[in-house]
């Protein structure tokens, strides 16, 4: 029988981000209270605090980066090297697939956020779009919207907290279809070929505004 869908919460931030204290000791306490089966650490332009993770803690993690390019927000899954921003959006993304890692659209269409135009992204080769994010605002309209856009874009849909705050983790995650003594590599062949479902909510606010709070980025 085949095992139950990996629960993976694909944006999380740490205190190596530079935006947020969560510690690592708090994303294992909130991930496994969350009963998620591991996390992608995602801190903006470093990968240090996911390569600590790996190392040190018994979690399943995918190490990654969140880039700031000139188009908009790009999430590097399975990136252990650190890429600079500020590049153009397609070369952030070759940097990406050098590295072996996927690239994926973050937070599109969010208020108060780095944007994405759409026409943009359909020049772009990436691997997919994060079409829930618990930090959205509005929820409702950026998952819809986003859910259209890689619809029509025919690129798997992910979802991700994006959490700056310990107990924001895992509000929104992807369920992805692969056996639980899966290797890193079949995990990040598994969302590649579109075997995952984005899943959860939008940020209680009271949640929501210590998110914010304790965001500098």
């Amino acid at each position: 029988m085949r095992n139950m869908p990996l629960k993976i919460d694909l944006h999380v931030h740490t205190c190596y981000s530079g935006d947020t204290a969560t510690t690592l000791e708090e994303v294992v306490t909130y991930a496994k209270r969350r009963g998620l089966d591991g996390i992608a650490v995602t801190d903006h332009d470093t990968v240090a605090g996911a390569l600590e993770l790996l190392k040190n803690y018994d979690l399943l993690v995918i190490p990654g980066i969140e880039i700031e390019t000139s188009c908009g927000h790009i999430i590097g899954l399975n990136v252990a090297q650190t890429i600079p921003q500020g590049l153009g959006a397609a070369e952030t993304i070759e940097r990406i697939h050098e590295s072996g890692g996927l690239a994926v659209v973050a937070h599109p269409f969010a208020a108060f956020k780095s944007g994405w135009k759409s026409r943009v992204l359909s020049s772009l080769k990436v691997d997919a779009i994060e079409v829930k994010n618990s930090s959205n605002f509005p929820f409702l309209l950026t998952t819809y919207l986003s859910g259209r856009l890689a619809a029509r874009l025919n690129l798997p849909q992910t979802a991700g907290s994006d959490a700056h705050i310990p107990q924001a983790i895992g509000t929104a995650y992807t369920l992805i279809e692969a056996d639980s003594d899966a290797e890193l590599e079949e995990i990040i062949q598994a969302i590649k070929g579109g075997a995952v479902t984005p899943c959860g909510g939008a940020m209680p606010w009271a949640l929501r505004f210590k998110n914010l709070f304790r965001k500098r980025k």
